[in-house]
Protein backbone atom coordinates (compact mmCIF):
# COMPACT_ATOMS: atom_id res chain seq x y z
CA UNK A 1 0.00 0.00 0.00
CA UNK A 2 1.33 3.75 -0.90
CA UNK A 3 1.91 6.24 1.43
CA UNK A 4 2.34 3.14 4.29
CA UNK A 5 5.40 3.75 6.79
CA UNK A 6 7.27 0.34 6.66
CA UNK A 7 7.55 -0.84 3.09
CA UNK A 8 6.05 -4.17 1.99
CA UNK A 9 6.75 -7.46 2.59
CA UNK A 10 10.87 -8.41 1.93
CA UNK A 11 12.66 -11.85 1.36
CA UNK A 12 12.67 -14.37 3.71
CA UNK A 13 17.04 -15.12 5.32
CA UNK A 14 18.06 -18.51 4.69
CA UNK A 15 20.69 -20.38 7.41
CA UNK A 16 23.62 -19.75 4.70
CA UNK A 17 23.28 -16.18 5.07
CA UNK A 18 23.27 -15.81 8.77
CA UNK A 19 26.47 -18.56 9.03
CA UNK A 20 28.01 -16.19 6.66
CA UNK A 21 27.05 -13.17 9.37
CA UNK A 22 28.28 -14.74 11.94
CA UNK A 23 31.42 -15.42 10.90
CA UNK A 24 32.22 -11.86 9.26
CA UNK A 25 31.47 -10.42 12.62
CA UNK A 26 34.06 -13.16 14.31
CA UNK A 27 36.48 -12.22 11.72
CA UNK A 28 35.73 -8.48 12.13
CA UNK A 29 36.25 -8.80 16.15
CA UNK A 30 39.64 -10.67 15.45
CA UNK A 31 41.05 -8.46 13.57
CA UNK A 32 39.86 -5.68 15.69
CA UNK A 33 41.47 -7.13 18.81
CA UNK A 34 44.84 -7.98 16.73
CA UNK A 35 44.62 -4.33 15.86
CA UNK A 36 44.12 -2.81 19.21
CA UNK A 37 46.35 -5.57 20.59
CA UNK A 38 49.44 -4.45 18.41
CA UNK A 39 48.81 -1.09 19.24
CA UNK A 40 49.30 -1.00 22.76
CA UNK A 41 52.45 -3.32 22.23
CA UNK A 42 53.81 -0.32 19.58
CA UNK A 43 53.03 2.39 22.78
CA UNK A 44 54.57 -0.20 25.35
CA UNK A 45 57.45 -2.14 23.91
CA UNK A 46 60.55 -2.08 25.91
CA UNK A 47 63.89 -3.04 24.42
CA UNK A 48 65.00 -6.31 24.61
CA UNK A 49 68.59 -7.56 25.16
CA UNK A 50 69.17 -11.49 24.15
CA UNK A 51 70.56 -13.61 26.89
CA UNK A 52 72.82 -16.79 26.32
CA UNK A 53 72.33 -19.56 28.55
CA UNK A 54 74.96 -21.68 28.98
CA UNK A 55 74.28 -25.80 29.35
CA UNK A 56 77.87 -27.20 31.14
CA UNK A 57 78.42 -30.77 29.94
CA UNK A 58 80.21 -33.33 32.65
CA UNK A 59 83.58 -33.85 31.01
CA UNK A 60 84.69 -35.96 33.62
CA UNK A 61 83.91 -37.66 37.42
CA UNK A 62 85.87 -34.97 39.32
CA UNK A 63 85.48 -31.80 36.78
CA UNK A 64 82.68 -30.42 39.46
CA UNK A 65 80.59 -29.67 35.99
CA UNK A 66 76.68 -30.48 35.54
CA UNK A 67 75.35 -32.36 33.13
CA UNK A 68 71.44 -32.09 32.11
CA UNK A 69 69.70 -35.47 31.35
CA UNK A 70 68.92 -37.22 28.25
CA UNK A 71 64.88 -36.62 28.42
CA UNK A 72 65.37 -33.19 29.71
CA UNK A 73 63.86 -29.97 27.97
CA UNK A 74 65.18 -26.32 28.34
CA UNK A 75 61.97 -24.00 27.54
CA UNK A 76 62.23 -20.43 26.06
CA UNK A 77 60.14 -17.48 25.74
CA UNK A 78 60.47 -14.64 23.42
CA UNK A 79 58.66 -11.48 24.76
CA UNK A 80 58.87 -7.61 24.21
CA UNK A 81 57.64 -6.36 27.70
CA UNK A 82 54.19 -5.21 26.69
CA UNK A 83 51.36 -5.18 29.37
CA UNK A 84 49.89 -8.07 27.40
CA UNK A 85 52.47 -10.32 26.90
CA UNK A 86 54.12 -9.99 30.76
CA UNK A 87 50.23 -10.82 31.96
CA UNK A 88 50.76 -14.17 29.87
CA UNK A 89 54.11 -14.44 30.66
CA UNK A 90 53.52 -14.16 34.66
CA UNK A 91 50.96 -16.94 34.62
CA UNK A 92 53.29 -19.34 32.85
CA UNK A 93 55.65 -21.79 35.31
CA UNK A 94 58.84 -19.64 36.31
CA UNK A 95 62.47 -21.45 36.51
CA UNK A 96 63.93 -20.49 39.92
CA UNK A 97 67.68 -19.24 39.17
CA UNK A 98 69.35 -20.91 40.92
CA UNK A 99 73.10 -19.33 40.70
CA UNK A 100 74.44 -17.71 43.76
CA UNK A 101 75.26 -14.18 43.89
CA UNK A 102 79.04 -14.06 43.50
CA UNK A 103 80.02 -12.00 47.30
CA UNK A 104 77.92 -15.27 48.83
CA UNK A 105 79.86 -18.39 50.84
CA UNK A 106 79.21 -22.00 51.80
CA UNK A 107 81.32 -22.60 54.57
CA UNK A 108 82.28 -26.95 55.03
CA UNK A 109 84.55 -28.83 57.67
CA UNK A 110 85.35 -32.03 58.46
CA UNK A 111 84.91 -33.55 61.40
CA UNK A 112 85.70 -37.21 62.97
CA UNK A 113 82.72 -36.84 65.26
CA UNK A 114 84.54 -37.77 68.64
CA UNK A 115 83.42 -35.30 71.80
CA UNK A 116 86.56 -33.42 71.33
CA UNK A 117 85.88 -32.13 68.28
CA UNK A 118 82.14 -32.13 68.34
CA UNK A 119 82.35 -29.92 71.61
CA UNK A 120 84.15 -27.27 69.14
CA UNK A 121 81.90 -27.79 66.46
CA UNK A 122 79.11 -26.84 68.41
CA UNK A 123 80.46 -23.79 69.61
CA UNK A 124 82.07 -22.97 66.03
CA UNK A 125 78.61 -23.43 64.16
CA UNK A 126 76.77 -21.11 67.21
CA UNK A 127 79.35 -18.41 66.51
CA UNK A 128 78.15 -19.03 63.14
CA UNK A 129 75.07 -18.04 63.16
CA UNK A 130 75.50 -15.18 65.66
CA UNK A 131 77.51 -13.38 62.49
CA UNK A 132 74.89 -14.65 60.15
CA UNK A 133 72.72 -11.84 61.77
CA UNK A 134 75.29 -8.81 61.76
CA UNK A 135 75.76 -6.64 58.45
CA UNK A 136 77.15 -8.63 55.64
CA UNK A 137 75.91 -12.04 57.39
CA UNK A 138 73.64 -12.01 54.74
CA UNK A 139 76.38 -13.64 52.61
CA UNK A 140 77.06 -16.18 54.62
CA UNK A 141 74.36 -18.32 52.69
CA UNK A 142 75.77 -22.12 53.30
CA UNK A 143 76.98 -24.20 56.04
CA UNK A 144 78.06 -28.11 55.91
CA UNK A 145 79.92 -30.38 57.99
CA UNK A 146 81.21 -33.42 56.80
CA UNK A 147 81.34 -36.18 58.94
CA UNK A 148 83.62 -38.72 58.16
CA UNK A 149 82.28 -41.50 60.46
CA UNK A 150 80.78 -45.19 60.18
CA UNK A 151 77.52 -43.76 62.18
CA UNK A 152 75.89 -40.60 62.47
CA UNK A 153 76.03 -38.75 65.49
CA UNK A 154 74.35 -36.24 68.30
CA UNK A 155 75.08 -33.53 66.08
CA UNK A 156 72.84 -34.66 62.64
CA UNK A 157 69.91 -32.20 63.81
CA UNK A 158 72.08 -29.64 65.08
CA UNK A 159 74.83 -28.54 62.80
CA UNK A 160 73.61 -29.01 59.07
CA UNK A 161 75.83 -32.13 57.92
CA UNK A 162 76.93 -34.47 55.16
CA UNK A 163 77.97 -38.16 56.26
CA UNK A 164 80.95 -39.53 54.38
CA UNK A 165 82.50 -43.21 54.59
CA UNK A 166 85.46 -43.10 56.39
CA UNK A 167 88.51 -44.38 55.10
CA UNK A 168 89.85 -45.58 58.63
CA UNK A 169 86.54 -46.44 60.58
CA UNK A 170 88.99 -47.20 63.74
CA UNK A 171 88.59 -43.56 64.00
CA UNK A 172 85.10 -43.60 65.28
CA UNK A 173 86.98 -44.58 68.47
CA UNK A 174 90.26 -43.67 68.06
CA UNK A 175 93.26 -43.18 65.43
CA UNK A 176 97.11 -41.36 65.51
CA UNK A 177 95.91 -39.28 62.26
CA UNK A 178 92.24 -38.91 61.77
CA UNK A 179 92.89 -35.92 59.88
CA UNK A 180 94.03 -38.33 56.77
CA UNK A 181 90.15 -38.51 55.73
CA UNK A 182 90.08 -35.03 55.25
CA UNK A 183 90.91 -34.79 51.39
CA UNK A 184 88.46 -38.37 50.80
CA UNK A 185 85.69 -36.57 52.93
CA UNK A 186 85.48 -33.14 51.04
CA UNK A 187 86.29 -35.66 47.80
CA UNK A 188 82.64 -37.56 48.84
CA UNK A 189 81.43 -34.45 49.40
CA UNK A 190 81.92 -32.82 45.75
CA UNK A 191 80.65 -35.82 44.22
CA UNK A 192 77.26 -35.71 45.63
CA UNK A 193 77.39 -31.85 44.53
CA UNK A 194 78.15 -32.79 41.29
CA UNK A 195 75.00 -34.95 40.65
CA UNK A 196 72.49 -32.59 43.12
CA UNK A 197 73.88 -28.89 42.56
CA UNK A 198 71.66 -27.50 44.63
CA UNK A 199 73.84 -28.69 47.87
CA UNK A 200 76.31 -25.99 46.84
CA UNK A 201 74.88 -22.32 48.55
CA UNK A 202 77.44 -20.11 47.73
CA UNK A 203 79.39 -18.96 44.68
CA UNK A 204 82.62 -19.33 47.16
CA UNK A 205 83.66 -22.56 49.48
CA UNK A 206 84.66 -21.75 52.68
CA UNK A 207 86.85 -23.94 54.35
CA UNK A 208 87.08 -24.01 58.19
CA UNK A 209 88.20 -26.02 61.37
CA UNK A 210 86.06 -26.91 64.90
CA UNK A 211 88.19 -24.41 66.74
CA UNK A 212 87.16 -21.45 65.32
CA UNK A 213 85.01 -18.90 66.66
CA UNK A 214 83.56 -16.59 64.28
CA UNK A 215 83.34 -13.14 65.42
CA UNK A 216 82.50 -10.98 61.86
CA UNK A 217 81.27 -12.19 58.77
CA UNK A 218 83.84 -13.52 56.10
CA UNK A 219 83.28 -10.48 53.15
CA UNK A 220 84.34 -12.31 49.56
CA UNK A 221 84.93 -10.41 46.20
CA UNK A 222 82.89 -11.28 43.46
CA UNK A 223 84.09 -15.36 42.00
CA UNK A 224 82.09 -14.74 38.60
CA UNK A 225 84.81 -11.69 38.09
CA UNK A 226 87.72 -13.73 36.11
CA UNK A 227 90.32 -11.04 38.09
CA UNK A 228 89.15 -12.04 42.07
CA UNK A 229 91.06 -14.13 43.43
CA UNK A 230 90.44 -16.34 46.71
CA UNK A 231 92.57 -16.65 50.03
CA UNK A 232 94.37 -18.29 52.56
CA UNK A 233 95.79 -18.10 55.52
CA UNK A 234 99.86 -18.46 56.05
CA UNK A 235 101.03 -20.59 58.73
CA UNK A 236 104.90 -19.81 59.42
CA UNK A 237 105.54 -23.45 60.36
CA UNK A 238 104.69 -24.75 57.12
CA UNK A 239 107.73 -24.27 55.05
CA UNK A 240 108.32 -26.03 51.76
CA UNK A 241 111.39 -25.20 50.54
CA UNK A 242 113.36 -26.04 53.78
CA UNK A 243 116.16 -28.23 52.97
CA UNK A 244 114.53 -31.11 54.63
CA UNK A 245 111.47 -30.62 53.11
CA UNK A 246 112.66 -30.00 49.21
CA UNK A 247 113.23 -34.03 48.79
CA UNK A 248 109.78 -34.93 49.46
CA UNK A 249 107.97 -31.75 48.15
CA UNK A 250 110.02 -33.19 44.60
CA UNK A 251 109.15 -36.47 44.81
CA UNK A 252 104.96 -35.53 45.69
CA UNK A 253 105.01 -33.11 42.70
CA UNK A 254 106.42 -35.74 40.20
CA UNK A 255 108.72 -33.06 39.95
CA UNK A 256 106.25 -30.61 38.66
CA UNK A 257 106.44 -27.80 41.26
CA UNK A 258 109.30 -25.77 42.26
CA UNK A 259 109.05 -25.91 45.92
CA UNK A 260 109.86 -22.40 46.17
CA UNK A 261 106.31 -21.71 44.12
CA UNK A 262 104.34 -24.19 46.97
CA UNK A 263 102.34 -22.01 49.31
CA UNK A 264 102.97 -21.83 52.76
CA UNK A 265 99.17 -22.62 54.13
CA UNK A 266 96.97 -25.91 54.61
CA UNK A 267 93.76 -26.51 53.53
CA UNK A 268 92.13 -24.47 56.61
CA UNK A 269 91.12 -21.61 56.39
CA UNK A 270 90.63 -20.75 52.60
CA UNK A 271 88.38 -18.99 50.63
CA UNK A 272 87.82 -20.67 47.55
CA UNK A 273 85.91 -21.30 44.11
CA UNK A 274 83.53 -24.55 43.82
CA UNK A 275 85.41 -25.51 40.46
CA UNK A 276 88.90 -24.98 41.51
CA UNK A 277 88.02 -26.76 44.81
CA UNK A 278 86.75 -29.95 42.78
CA UNK A 279 89.53 -29.65 40.91
CA UNK A 280 92.71 -29.99 43.39
CA UNK A 281 90.54 -32.28 45.37
CA UNK A 282 91.67 -35.45 43.71
CA UNK A 283 95.33 -34.57 43.90
CA UNK A 284 95.09 -33.25 47.67
CA UNK A 285 93.74 -36.93 48.01
CA UNK A 286 96.45 -38.77 46.30
CA UNK A 287 99.50 -36.80 48.03
CA UNK A 288 98.36 -37.53 51.05
CA UNK A 289 97.52 -41.09 50.96
CA UNK A 290 101.12 -40.99 48.92
CA UNK A 291 102.48 -39.13 52.46
CA UNK A 292 100.65 -42.12 54.69
CA UNK A 293 102.44 -44.88 52.68
CA UNK A 294 105.87 -43.45 53.14
CA UNK A 295 107.38 -43.82 56.78
CA UNK A 296 109.99 -41.32 55.96
CA UNK A 297 107.75 -38.63 54.52
CA UNK A 298 105.39 -39.05 57.65
CA UNK A 299 108.36 -38.81 60.17
CA UNK A 300 109.96 -35.52 57.97
CA UNK A 301 106.23 -33.62 57.27
CA UNK A 302 105.09 -34.91 60.78
CA UNK A 303 101.11 -33.66 61.86
CA UNK A 304 100.94 -31.14 59.46
CA UNK A 305 101.68 -33.63 56.59
CA UNK A 306 98.01 -33.52 54.84
CA UNK A 307 98.50 -29.52 54.77
CA UNK A 308 101.57 -30.14 52.69
CA UNK A 309 99.66 -32.34 50.30
CA UNK A 310 97.11 -29.40 50.04
CA UNK A 311 99.87 -27.09 49.22
CA UNK A 312 101.19 -29.17 46.96
CA UNK A 313 98.10 -29.62 44.92
CA UNK A 314 97.35 -25.90 44.80
CA UNK A 315 100.63 -25.61 43.19
CA UNK A 316 99.89 -28.49 40.73
CA UNK A 317 96.52 -26.66 39.68
CA UNK A 318 98.10 -23.39 39.66
CA UNK A 319 95.11 -21.89 42.01
CA UNK A 320 95.63 -18.51 42.57
CA UNK A 321 95.05 -18.04 46.15
CA UNK A 322 96.05 -14.78 48.40
CA UNK A 323 98.14 -15.73 50.98
CA UNK A 324 97.44 -13.40 54.26
CA UNK A 325 99.19 -13.35 57.50
CA UNK A 326 97.92 -11.65 60.30
CA UNK A 327 97.11 -8.44 60.99
CA UNK A 328 95.90 -8.40 57.79
CA UNK A 329 94.64 -11.60 57.12
CA UNK A 330 90.99 -11.33 56.39
CA UNK A 331 90.21 -15.13 57.40
CA UNK A 332 91.77 -16.04 61.22
CA UNK A 333 94.15 -14.55 64.33
CA UNK A 334 95.47 -16.82 66.27
CA UNK A 335 95.58 -15.76 69.59
CA UNK A 336 97.59 -15.92 72.01
CA UNK A 337 100.05 -16.12 69.09
CA UNK A 338 98.78 -13.42 67.61
CA UNK A 339 98.09 -10.50 69.81
CA UNK A 340 94.77 -8.40 68.04
CA UNK A 341 91.95 -9.95 65.55
CA UNK A 342 93.07 -7.24 62.60
CA UNK A 343 91.22 -7.85 59.87
CA UNK A 344 90.30 -11.45 60.50
CA UNK A 345 86.91 -12.28 60.90
CA UNK A 346 87.53 -15.65 62.77
CA UNK A 347 89.73 -16.27 65.98
CA UNK A 348 91.62 -19.77 65.84
CA UNK A 349 92.48 -21.13 69.45
CA UNK A 350 94.64 -23.90 68.36
CA UNK A 351 97.00 -22.74 71.06
CA UNK A 352 95.59 -22.71 74.83
CA UNK A 353 95.76 -19.14 76.85
CA UNK A 354 97.04 -19.76 80.78
CA UNK A 355 97.95 -16.59 82.79
CA UNK A 356 100.15 -16.81 85.68
CA UNK A 357 100.71 -14.18 88.29
CA UNK A 358 103.82 -14.55 90.63
CA UNK A 359 103.96 -17.84 89.52
CA UNK A 360 100.73 -18.84 90.17
CA UNK A 361 97.88 -19.93 87.30
CA UNK A 362 95.12 -17.56 87.57
CA UNK A 363 93.15 -18.21 84.54
CA UNK A 364 92.87 -20.97 81.51
CA UNK A 365 91.51 -21.50 78.35
CA UNK A 366 92.85 -24.81 77.52
CA UNK A 367 91.01 -26.72 74.38
CA UNK A 368 92.28 -29.69 75.77
CA UNK A 369 90.46 -29.85 78.91
CA UNK A 370 87.34 -30.48 76.70
CA UNK A 371 87.08 -34.35 75.55
CA UNK A 372 84.46 -35.82 77.65
CA UNK A 373 80.72 -36.27 76.59
CA UNK A 374 79.48 -34.65 79.17
CA UNK A 375 81.01 -31.19 78.04
CA UNK A 376 80.15 -32.14 74.22
CA UNK A 377 76.33 -32.80 74.50
CA UNK A 378 75.91 -30.28 77.49
CA UNK A 379 78.64 -26.90 76.74
CA UNK A 380 79.60 -25.26 80.01
CA UNK A 381 79.58 -21.45 79.90
CA UNK A 382 83.33 -21.11 79.60
CA UNK A 383 85.23 -18.83 82.67
CA UNK A 384 86.00 -15.38 81.33
CA UNK A 385 89.47 -14.00 81.96
CA UNK A 386 89.79 -12.13 85.13
CA UNK A 387 88.96 -8.19 84.89
CA UNK A 388 90.41 -5.70 84.88
CA UNK A 389 93.74 -6.33 83.40
CA UNK A 390 96.59 -6.20 84.85
CA UNK A 391 100.47 -5.62 83.92
CA UNK A 392 102.62 -8.59 85.13
CA UNK A 393 100.50 -11.68 83.80
CA UNK A 394 102.80 -13.58 81.72
CA UNK A 395 101.63 -16.71 79.52
CA UNK A 396 102.79 -20.04 80.47
CA UNK A 397 105.68 -19.59 77.81
CA UNK A 398 106.63 -16.79 80.02
CA UNK A 399 105.33 -13.92 77.45
CA UNK A 400 103.69 -11.02 78.71
CA UNK A 401 99.95 -10.77 78.80
CA UNK A 402 99.64 -7.56 76.80
CA UNK A 403 96.59 -5.47 77.13
CA UNK A 404 95.37 -6.00 73.73
CA UNK A 405 96.26 -9.16 73.50
CA UNK A 406 94.03 -9.73 76.87
CA UNK A 407 91.23 -7.69 75.14
CA UNK A 408 91.48 -10.41 72.25
CA UNK A 409 90.98 -13.33 74.86
CA UNK A 410 88.29 -11.51 76.56
CA UNK A 411 86.58 -10.94 73.17
CA UNK A 412 86.88 -14.48 71.56
CA UNK A 413 85.89 -15.97 75.40
CA UNK A 414 82.88 -13.78 75.24
CA UNK A 415 81.86 -14.71 71.86
CA UNK A 416 82.00 -18.52 72.85
CA UNK A 417 79.68 -17.82 75.36
CA UNK A 418 77.17 -15.70 73.36
CA UNK A 419 76.80 -19.21 71.66
CA UNK A 420 76.80 -21.52 74.42
CA UNK A 421 73.80 -20.16 75.95
CA UNK A 422 71.98 -20.93 73.09
CA UNK A 423 72.90 -24.73 72.40
CA UNK A 424 70.45 -26.80 73.20
CA UNK A 425 71.40 -29.86 76.08
CA UNK A 426 71.98 -33.07 74.13
CA UNK A 427 72.85 -34.97 77.18
CA UNK A 428 69.90 -37.16 77.06
CA UNK A 429 70.44 -38.46 73.39
CA UNK A 430 71.48 -42.37 73.30
CA UNK A 431 74.14 -43.28 74.19
CA UNK A 432 76.46 -44.28 70.79
CA UNK A 433 76.98 -48.44 70.80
Amino acid sequence: MLGRRGGGRGEPVTTWQKVGAVAVGIIAGYLLGVAMMETVDMFYATPVTPTAVTLETNVGQDSGATKAGGKTIHSVLTSNGSPYQNFQGRIMPKEINTKPAGNTIHSIFTCGGDYYQDFQSRIMYGTYKLVQRMPGGEKLTGFTRILHRMKPDELMDEIPTFRANPLHPQCDEWCDFPVADRPNAVKQWIDAAAKDPSMIKGAWILLLECDYVWMRPVQAPDAYDPRANGFQFMFDYIMPDHPNAVPFMVKLSGGRVDPKKIPQSGPAPVLIRYTELAALTPDWERVTADIEADPEAVKQLDWVREMYAWDIAVALHNVTLATETPPHSRLIAQPPHDLVLGDAAMCHYTWGALYFENKKEIWRWEKRDFTSREVALKVPVLIMPPQPWKEGWVLQDNLPVTRELHDTMTAMIGQMNKAIVNLPDLSNAPQRT
